[in-house]
């Protein structure tokens, strides 16, 4: 039986949005899935994207490359797959030959746009070059070829480069600057590149709400904050009537959104709104997205260890805010004070103490692909690396039945 679990990476444009996700597939701990038949896999992993999965959950409105190589059996199943909403990525590992060649033409001429993984120039890569609509470079370590070397030879074919490995700000200033087309890396989960970004007078409504819902005040209090920011009132009853909470009757007002969904809930929205009013078209930002997914893997992280439902909720906040000083640009002590939070979030957020805490770390090891650092704390929870494997599909689909 062949048991595998899916990941993905945003691959970001020049504009910071993303653009689509390398969908990456795990089975333990390793930084591969550990498969021996890499072509009975990748059938095996189409048809659980389409069939269990469904790619709205795991890519939304975006565009998804699944890995392949030469013993990949792709064709037999490429035909249930959109077109205009998944691709393949050839890895580097895969055995160049005419046939594999041939197998790419007929995607190609199927309709699929192509990419081609970690680029190393050699003579046998060029009939590729003049095939695929995306080339990856490695710009991590480039000690054997240089990285200006490589984007010159790839940008005289016509594919859009992409730059793979970015993990520092530094790096993704010189291949912004020399001309990439995208951008994957580390670098997007902790990006200072949205720090800059300015802060509206709206944030501060939004911790004020936020005070106001954790202190259960009147709702002619919330009320009011709401008609002087008018905008805040749209945003939040979109967010309110999405496809997650499947109400039967539409929320036509803040006073009937708090008798209906409670403070707590409310709350929930409250924190993602401060994420989303960075930008108009939010859901293509990739703090938004991994602040989104963090707070409902947090949560599902919770009901499987602790029948506490205030814990739950307590889960959430956490995972929301993990990343609430890179928004707001401001240390994570500036954030905490000026909220009111309970003790255990406020040393989850500053310090990773404490169940929350573990639970932070462990969520963010796993979106880091980094699991092994974390393996004695999911012992401790008696946790493997299958149920957080799960529990971060569900996240992925909670998120994507937001439907903003």
């Amino acid at each position: 039986m062949v048991r595998i679990f899916l990941a993905r990476q945003p691959i970001v444009g020049r504009d910071g949005k993303i653009f689509a996700y390398e969908l990456l597939f795990r089975s333990g701990y390793s930084e591969k899935a550990d498969i021996e038949d890499g072509g009975k896999a990748t059938a095996k992993v189409i048809e659980y994207l389409v069939s269990s999965f469904g790619l709205k959950k795991v890519i939304r409105d975006k565009k998804g490359f699944i890995n392949i190589d030469e013993n990949s059996d792709v064709l037999s199943v490429a035909d249930i797959l959109p077109t205009d909403r998944v691709g393949f990525e050839v890895l580097e590992t895969s055995v160049l030959s005419e046939d594999f060649l041939n197998t790419l033409k007929k995607l190609k001429e199927l309709g699929y746009d192509l990419s081609l993984d970690d680029f190393v120039y050699s003579e046998e890569y060029l009939p590729y070059l003049d095939l695929v609509d995306y080339v990856k470079i490695d710009v991590l370590d480039r000690a054997n070829y240089p990285l200006e070397e490589a984007f010159e030879v790839v940008k005289k074919h016509n594919v859009k480069v992409i730059a793979e490995k970015v993990e520092t700000y530094e790096v993704y200033r010189k291949c912004y600057d020399m001309g990439f087309d995208y951008f994957q890396g580390y670098f997007f989960q902790e990006p200072q590149l949205v720090t800059s970004k300015t802060v509206e007078p709206a944030y501060a409504a939004l911790i004020k709400l936020y005070n106001l819902l954790s202190s259960e005040a009147e709702v002619k209090e919330l009320e009011k904050v709401f008609k002087r920011f008018s905008e805040l009132s749209v945003k939040l009853l979109q967010l309110i009537n999405s496809a997650y909470y499947s109400l039967r009757q539409p929320v036509k007002s803040i006073r009937h959104a708090v008798l209906m969904l409670g403070y707590k809930n409310l709350l929930k929205w409250v924190l993602l709104l401060m994420y989303s009013l960075r930008e108009e078209d939010f859901t293509s930002d990739p703090l938004f997205e991994e602040a989104s997914v963090r707070g409902f893997l947090m949560e599902g992280l919770a009901r499987k260890i602790s029948k506490d439902k205030e814990f739950a909720g307590e889960a959430f906040i956490t995972g929301v805010l993990s990343l609430i000083d890179v928004l707001l640009g401001v240390s994570m002590e500036d954030v905490v004070k000026n909220m009111m939070l309970e003790e255990d979030i406020k040393k989850a957020l500053l310090y990773r103490e404490g169940k929350l805490g573990d639970m932070l770390s462990m969520v963010e090891a796993l979106q880091r692909n980094a699991l092994k650092k974390v393996k004695p704390v999911m012992e401790r929870y008696n946790l493997k690396p299958s149920d957080l494997y799960s529990l971060q599909m569900e996240a992925m689909s909670s998120y994507a039945e937001l439907d903003l």
